[in-house]
């Protein structure tokens, strides 16, 4: 049976446990065996009626470090960057993906490696993927890395040696997002 992965803040624990979750140890999040239940779908990676619109089987992980914008100390910050893929069933090559809402089982597996880069939490409203500043916790604005010329993922296929590092995913991902094209 496929698992269904959660996206739970730590203080609604007792909430998903009391509808059915079952805690992985290994992957250290939440999961239901088959699709959510109505109780369940809030904490759910996608919606019933939301389909994947990015499909890549040449991702990538990539890294880099920055200034928080929020403490100024340096902390790693993440993005998803597709060498080839399709995003709303149009090809493209070069690009990256921000504002992430949701994400497949494969994907979700290797962001299990930055833990910094999780779902933002508002209130009682369970938002996009978005870095974290691993000092201070603070959410960083995805949008600010991809958007102007000297940010961080605006270019990753002419940034400085070293500046970035791409880590392959070894499996096709789908996600839902927002498409960054470089421009070359």
């Amino acid at each position: 049976m496929n698992r269904t992965y959660l996206f739970v803040p730590p203080e609604e624990r007792s909430e998903v446990e009391a509808l059915g979750a079952t805690w992985d140890s290994d992957l250290k999040c939440w999961f239901v065996d088959g699709e959510p239940s109505s109780g369940l779908a809030r904490w759910s990676s996608a919606s019933d009626d939301e389909k994947f619109s990015t499909i890549s089987n040449d991702a990538y992980v990539a890294s880099a470090g920055i200034t928080c914008p929020h403490c100024g100390q340096e902390t790693e910050v993440i993005c998803i960057h597709c060498a080839s893929g399709t995003a709303s069933e149009q090809s493209l090559e070069q690009f990256t993906v921000f504002d992430i809402r949701a994400v497949n089982e494969t994907l979700l597996q290797e962001l299990k490696s930055w833990p910094d880069f999780r779902r933002t939490i508002e209130g009682e409203v369970v938002g996009a993927f978005a870095n974290h500043c691993s000092r201070c916790g603070d959410a960083i604005g995805d949008m600010d890395l991809h958007s102007e010329p000297d940010h961080v993922f605006f270019d990753i296929v002419h940034a400085a040696t070293g500046a970035i590092t791409l880590t392959p995913i070894s499996l096709p991902i789908e996600l839902n997002g927002n498409e960054h094209f470089v421009i070359e």
